[in-house]
């Protein structure tokens, strides 16, 4: 008896684990999937910028 309650504690603790990971990982995809649009305009304006030549005057 006792070793079923200890099972089926088990199992519930690794389906709740399971759910958190889940979650965790659709947030992680989400935050990503909003942050690269930005990370993308960012670099072409950087790379844009970089390419004006700068003169200098003496």
């Amino acid at each position: 008896m006792n070793n079923a309650m200890l099972l089926r504690k088990r199992n519930k603790t690794s389906h709740l684990t399971r759910v958190i990971l889940l979650v965790s990982f659709i947030i992680l995809l989400a935050r990503l999937i909003y942050v690269v649009p930005g990370a993308i305009q960012h670099h072409q304006q950087k790379k844009l910028s970089s390419e004006t030549p700068v003169s200098v005057v003496k």
